[in-house]
């Protein structure tokens, strides 16, 4: 076995004799480099700092009168809680954290120094759970005895929808959890959810601020939104919600649900968006546009002609696999660069960051990395084990399967979540290749057995002894996801 390893945190394993090890040793140390590059510890470390009781975030100042709270939920605070209460010291009075279950166990378990922030792990797979309603109960009875005089910094990253569950009265947490649950396997989005969410939670939608009031707050943002959108990255606890009043209900309607919620659900569904935040200062101190960076130079470090061609990837990945294979023939055939230019115009008017004319400019000629990132959805039809990076990775390998210029071993792809989680497996996404539908043959199974149940990640344990499987466990950060397409012309 081969240990590909960036930092203590993040490993991955292989099986050396794999014909095409140095591709995948590439794809996996590509985007460990872009994890690395968005890891909260380091991240608070540039953003603050403190001087003469003054906080000072990103050149912004804020003096404190007295001590500071600090509170937050997702799947990359744990890293953030712990350095702010480094960089604070004794300007922290004390805190609240809500953090993933099993990120104790990554990172060497529960934290040894004085630690004046409490810490709670819940929401296993990123389902609401007990835990994270636990946890954002105690959130809740803290900034709700805050007066003026008091701050409040809020720590917040993706899977913190999930951390601060907490739902309108008389709504229960399993009411919540079956709608969110139905959402997601009928193919809402990331924004889709979150509108849902805003609605019927009590602390999110600019509900943490308005519970704080009349303390200041200060919101420390990691973003796993595209665009980063403020009110949406972990449902805007600290943002004014700015969909319009009846935006939850539309999305609960589009998919088919609101007849069957109880009679008090929809109360809450119908209900104005009244409260605008006016007490929070909010900040992004990460984003994928750092990660695919951090990608595309150790991309060109190790001689690949490099391209950017989005950080706003949100098609179903049925689609997307589609458009990725099609652009991977269209790069190694390099015949005509006006079929790439179309190709590419026409996916401007959903990829608006597309820089054609630089695309136009790769030398096709070298061996190419092409760097993608979002969040894509997947409709799920089956009952079968999986997530959308695995699904994302293998129908790309039966698509691109499909052109007949493509040599087999000649174009490898990696689809990958930052946060390390796949769905509900211990994947955080999976290889794939134009060469593996055929490969698949020698171990007597086939992509399109295991497609229609959505049991990606059952098909790439039994394919080649599980190593097209990416398994980092809880990376402690959470930027979306990152795609990654080698084009091999000189081996």
């Amino acid at each position: 076995m081969i240990l590909v390893t960036l930092n203590r945190n993040f490993s991955i394993n292989f099986v050396k004799n794999c014909r095409n090890f140095s591709t995948m040793n590439d794809l996996t140390t590509i985007f460990l480099a872009g994890v690395a590059s968005v890891q909260p510890k380091s991240l608070i470390k540039k953003t603050v700092q403190i001087k003469n009781k003054t906080l000072i975030v990103n050149g912004n100042e804020f003096v404190m009168k007295k001590p500071c709270y600090v509170v937050g939920f997702g799947k990359g605070v744990y890293g953030m809680a712990l350095e702010l209460q480094d960089i604070l010291g004794e300007n922290l009075q004390n805190g609240v954290v809500t953090v993933p279950s099993g990120i104790f166990t990554k990172f060497g378990g529960r934290p040894k120094c004085e630690c004046r922030i409490q810490f709670i792990e819940g929401a296993k797979d990123n389902i609401p759970d007990l835990n994270a309603f636990e946890g954002s109960l105690k959130i809740k009875k803290m900034i709700e005895k805050l007066d003026k005089d008091d701050l409040v910094v809020v720590l917040i990253t993706g899977g913190g929808s999930a951390l601060l569950p907490y739902p309108k009265e008389p709504m229960t947490l399993e009411e919540k959890q079956i709608i969110i649950k139905s959402l997601s396997k009928g193919g809402a989005d990331i924004k889709e959810l979150n509108s849902v969410r805003k609605k019927l939670s009590e602390l999110k939608g600019g509900g943490l601020a308005k519970l704080a009031l009349p303390a200041k707050v200060i919101s420390l943002i990691l973003s796993d939104i595209v665009g980063d959108p403020l009110d949406f990255i972990a449902s805007g606890p600290t943002v004014t919600n700015l969909d319009s009043p009846d935006k939850a209900l539309n999305i609960i309607k589009k998919y088919e649900l609101f007849e069957k919620l109880p009679e008090h659900v929809k109360v809450i569904l119908k209900s104005e968006n009244t409260f605008k935040v006016t007490n929070a200062e909010n900040f992004i101190i990460g984003n994928n546009k750092l990660a695919v960076e951090a990608c595309r130079t150790k991309a060109i470090s190790f001689g690949y002609e490099t391209r950017i061609l989005t950080t706003k990837i949100q098609d179903d990945v049925e689609v997307l696999s589609k458009f990725y294979a099609e652009l991977a023939a269209l790069i190694y055939s390099s015949t005509n660069k006006t079929d790439l230019r179309n190709f590419l115009e026409s996916a401007k008017s959903k990829l608006d960051d597309i820089d054609v004319e630089d695309f136009l400019q790769l030398d096709f000629s070298k061996n190419i990395c092409i760097i993608g990132a979002g969040e894509p959805t997947v409709v799920v039809k089956g009952k079968g084990k999986g997530g959308r990076n695995q699904e994302l990775a293998l129908r790309f390998s039966v698509e691109v399967n499909k052109f007949s210029g493509a040599k087999m071993e000649d174009i490898s792809f990696l689809s990958a979540g930052t946060d390390g989680m796949d769905g509900p497996t211990d994947a955080a996404g999976a290889l794939g290749s134009s060469n593996l539908v055929n490969k698949a043959a020698q171990f007597h199974i086939s992509p399109t057995q295991f497609l229609p149940n959505n049991d990606s990640y059952n098909f790439y344990s039994q394919f080649d002894n599980g190593t097209h499987l990416i398994k980092t466990g809880h990376t402690g950060t959470n930027v979306m996801d990152i795609h990654l397409i080698i084009i091999q012309k000189n081996k």
